[in-house]
Parts: C-alpha cells; sequence; structure tokens
C-alpha cells in the first residue's frame, strides 16, 4: 500500500518518524540532514512525504495532511517551492535566511532560493542587498514566485554592484 513505508506523529511542535519500513528512504533522508538523531525529520520534508503518500500520519495522507503539518509553522508558499523542486528531484534543503531554500547545482555551486508570494511588496534594495549577501556567501542567488495558483516561476538574480 502506498505511503505504508514511512509512519509519521506529531512530538510536540515537531514531526517525528514513528517508524520506517523503507530503510533506504530513510537512510537517504538521514545523508541529507534532514532526518535528525533524535527521530525528528525537517518540517517540509515530512510535508513533501505526506503530499506524494510516500509517508502516512495518523494513517492518512495527501495534501490536507501536508498543509495541517505546515500550519503556521511554516508558509505555503516555501513549501510549494520545496515541493516543485523535490517533485523534479533535485536535492533541497531549508535555507539559513528567512524565506529561503538552498539547492544544490552542480558539483560544488549551491543556489540560494529566495522565496516571494506574488503581490508581497518588497523593495528593490532589500532585494539588491539579498542578491549581495547571497553572492558574498558563494550562493547563486534566485528567486521563486509563488503566484495565487501555487504555479512558481523562477528568476536568476545578479548582484548589483551600485544603484542610482
Amino acid at each position: 500500500m502506498v505511503g505504508e513505508g514511512v509512519s509519521l506523529a506529531r512530538c510536540g511542535e515537531d514531526v517525528c518518524v514513528e517508524a520506517c519500513a523503507e530503510e533506504k528512504l530513510c537512510r537517504n533522508l538521514k545523508g541529507r540532514g534532514l532526518l535528525f538523531e533524535d527521530g525528528r525529520i525537517d518540517v517540509l520534508e515530512a510535508a513533501y512525504l505526506l503530499a506524494r503518500c510516500k509517508a502516512r500520519l495518523d494513517g492518512e495522507c495527501g495534501w490536507v495532511e501536508a498543509l495541517r503539518i505546515l500550519g503556521s509553522v511554516e508558509s505555503v508558499d516555501l513549501f510549494h517551492v520545496y515541493y516543485d523542486l523535490r517533485k523534479r528531484g533535485r536535492n533541497v534543503r531549508r535555507g539559513v535566511r528567512r524565506s529561503t531554500l538552498l539547492l544544490r547545482v552542480s558539483g560544488s555551486r549551491t543556489a540560494e532560493i529566495l522565496v516571494l508570494g506574488e503581490g508581497r511588496p518588497v523593495t528593490i534594495e532589500w532585494l539588491v542587498e539579498w542578491s549581495r549577501t547571497a553572492s558574498g556567501d558563494g550562493k547563486d542567488p534566485v528567486i521563486a514566485v509563488v503566484d495565487g495558483h501555487g504555479n512558481v516561476t523562477y528568476y536568476h538574480a545578479r548582484a548589483v554592484t551600485t544603484l542610482t
């Protein structure tokens, strides 16, 4: 049966792996730093597994369960981008800055993805500062805009040296 490989449970405000029948999947999650020694799993990855029915929470899986565990903890826009990239088989994880994800591009190259919801007001100065910071950290800056339907559009951001 689909989703029987990983059983999830609430552990306080976190999500934990209760049982893992798919050893390869759990080994992969540990290797990518998404499954911790104490059994906690990154909530974005837990939501992805639930949405894809690769895991179950209280015997249920699907998008409703995925959105339920995100609750007020995570941005739905951030999850849409995470889901989109994971569905494409990409190695993505949570970024260090708010509303960001890190994506392994190739070899040692990593992109920092800033997730913005369509219509969210941001200043050009703020975007320039984020782009400079990401570039300064050796990351390729990418902006992901999520529209009202959950569709994601990616833009490569270039570091700006002067603003007049």
